[in-house]
């Protein structure tokens, strides 16, 4: 028998054998890959639709405190002005079928995390002609330097301050740009200001969301650089704003009368006036220097009854001009306004909530003051209702009452809310930061940016 006859068989079924091998073998790593391939997925599956679910709670947390300033701006309540911030603390924290969400912000010297979003009237806003000077005191020695290039970033003429630079400085450098020449945007657009550098504007806050990360409480492991202190050193952005608005809806829920173009029985009639008192109004809304404040130094009080809290009318008008009870002057500041209501004022300070910090550098060489006011808020649980109450501080004069009226307010429309939401399963962390406006209805969104 020819044994090689007998062998090719054989042959051929190794080769079988050994093909069927590799083929198990490479289906086997295929295999293998696939499974790999759709863990990954799945994973990565999971991990989409925890930030979805992140990102839902976050914006669930901003739709709520915007249901909340718009149901408050209907429907005030009057004579509580920190009502507003009670409201928005209440749904500072909530949860969803699938996240939660905190909303806060740091305060008190930036080194605690208070709920609720972040009062942009609590700030001085750099637009402001009657605020900006203030920067060059609460900022000294760097800001009497670079006071002048701020302005004339601001102005809208190319002709350079003293001190200040304009349109060709800012061509000449190498990453060229121009000045705006009208009002900032941002704060942090002040970073291209000539003298002023990032860390001066942003201090740790890097991110410029106004909470104290953990990359910025770590000293330099991460950046920014910073003090593991557990403080937030926010620079100018934790004084300084480009958000806040005037006007606003009244304290009755409707939109404010502007005076300009009032009729006096509307004013009669928001306001509880008579109708001269109307009528004074409407004839001092022509005159270019007046201002509705100066109806708070008008009608000074002389003294206060303790037992009832009742002002004492005792200034005499002059000749052409009405007299108001406190009662109406606080009703026709809060229904009235000198300025269209498509073209706001820029928001002053909220009296309410300017941070103490702040206060003193604003009054640095009157503590009293600041120690009145401070006072002043701290026993009245519905906080300053109206500047009037100011006549009430010990100190106070009327050279000092102009300056607080050129300075404060006791209403906020625009603030900072920024919402951490957290996905259940894997928690997961998604924040939305939104600048919101309620002095129109409907709200207003004016930023929105997602970490």
């Amino acid at each position: 028998m020819n044994h090689s006859l007998m062998s090719a068989p054989i042959r051929r079924r190794g080769i079988a054998m050994v093909v069927v091998i590799w083929a198990i073998a490479v289906c086997s790593v295929l295999t293998a890959s696939l499974m790999v391939f759709s863990m990954r997925q799945g994973m990565l599956g999971v991990e989409v639709q925890d930030r979805i679910s992140a990102r839902w709670a976050a914006r669930a947390g901003l739709e709520s405190t915007i249901a909340k300033m718009a149901e408050y701006s209907m429907y005030p309540i009057q004579d509580d002005a920190l009502s507003l911030y009670y409201e928005m603390e209440d749904v500072s924290q909530g949860e969803t079928e699938t996240g939660s969400w905190l909303i806060q912000h740091s305060a008190d010297d930036m080194s605690q995390q208070w709920r609720g979003p972040m009062d942009e009237h609590s700030k001085l806003n750099v637009n402001d002609d009657e605020l900006r000077g203030l920067i060059a005191i609460m900022f000294y020695p760097l800001a009497f330097g670079v006071l002048d290039s701020i302005t004339d970033w601001l102005d809208d003429d190319d002709e350079p301050s003293a001190l200040g630079v304009e349109r060709d400085w800012y061509l000449s450098l190498d990453a060229r740009y121009e000045p705006r020449n009208g009002p900032i945007w941002h704060i942090a657009e002040m970073e291209l200001i000539a003298g002023l550098e990032p860390e001066d504007i942003r201090g740790e806050d890097w991110n410029l969301n106004y909470r104290r990360d953990v990359s910025e409480n770590d000293g330099d492991e991460t950046l920014p650089i910073d003090e593991p202190d557990d403080k937030l050193d926010a620079g100018w952005s934790e004084f300084l704003t480009a958000r806040s608005r005037g006007g606003g809806m009244a304290e009755s829920g409707q939109p404010k009368l502007w005076l300009d173009a009032a009729d006096p029985l509307d004013l009669i009639s928001r306001c509880g006036i008579t109708l001269e008192q109307a009528q004074y109004l409407v004839n001092k809304a022509q005159d270019d220097d007046f201002k509705l404040s100066d109806l708070i130094l008008e009608n000074r009080p002389a003294s206060l009854n303790n037992t009832n809290s009742i002002f004492q009318q005792t200034n005499t008008p002059n000749s052409g001009q009405a007299s108001f009870t406190p009662e109406e002057v606080a009703a026709v500041l809060s229904e009235v306004t000198l300025s269209p209501n498509h073209r706001p004022d820029w928001g002053k300070i909220n009296i309410n909530t300017v941070p103490a910090k702040l206060l003193y550098e604003i009054f640095q060489d009157d503590e009293r003051m600041v120690q009145d006011i401070l006072a002043m808020r701290a026993a009245r649980s519905e906080g300053i209702s109206s500047l009037m109450s100011l006549w009430e501080l010990p100190s106070m004069d009327e050279a000092q009452m102009e300056q607080m009226l050129s300075l404060f307010t006791t209403q906020s429309n625009v603030f900072t809310v920024v919402s951490r939401g957290k996905s259940k399963s894997s928690g997961q962390e998604v924040e939305i930061i939104a600048v919101v406006d309620r002095s129109t209805i409907p709200i207003r969104i004016i930023e929105y940016r997602e970490d």
